[in-house]
C-alpha cells in the first residue's frame, strides 16, 4: 500500500512539474517566468512582419518556421488577430512588428490549468 502512495506522489509531482505547476509546502502555486508566458515562435512556413496590424502594411521582415518571438502586444481587428512581436532568432531577430495569429503559436494557445491560488485566471 505504502508503495502505491510513494507512486501516487511521485506521478502527482511529474504532473504537476509537467503543466507549470510547483508544489510547495503542501500546496500548488503557479510557475512565474515571464519568457514561458510570452513567448511566441512561427508555426507557418514563413511569416511577414509587419509595421501595422493589416496586411497592406509595409513589411519589416521575414520570419522563417521555427523562429522564436516575445508577445508585446495584441490587437483584435475585422482582419482577425494580430500580435506585436520581438523576433528575437532567426533572419528577423531584433526586429518587432505585428504577424496574424493563424501564423503564430503563442502564449494564449497554451492550456492552463487554474488553480485556487492564483487569482490571475478567475473572472
Amino acid at each position: 500500500m505504502r508503495a502505491r502512495i510513494a507512486i501516487g506522489a511521485i506521478s502527482l509531482t511529474a504532473a504537476l512539474a509537467g503543466s507549470g505547476l510547483v508544489a510547495t509546502a503542501g500546496s500548488a502555486q503557479a510557475a512565474t517566468g515571464q519568457a514561458a508566458a510570452k513567448g511566441c515562435y512561427v508555426t507557418a512556413s514563413s511569416a511577414k512582419v509587419r509595421s501595422k496590424a493589416s496586411t497592406s502594411s509595409t513589411t519589416v521582415g521575414i520570419a522563417y518556421k521555427g523562429n522564436r518571438c516575445s508577445e508585446k502586444d495584441v490587437k483584435v481587428i475585422d482582419s482577425g488577430i494580430w500580435y506585436r512581436v520581438k523576433m528575437t532568432t532567426g533572419n528577423a531577430k531584433g526586429k518587432t512588428g505585428w504577424i496574424r495569429s493563424d501564423l503564430l503559436h503563442t502564449s494564449a494557445d497554451d492550456t492552463g490549468t487554474c488553480i485556487p491560488e492564483d487569482t490571475s485566471c478567475h473572472s
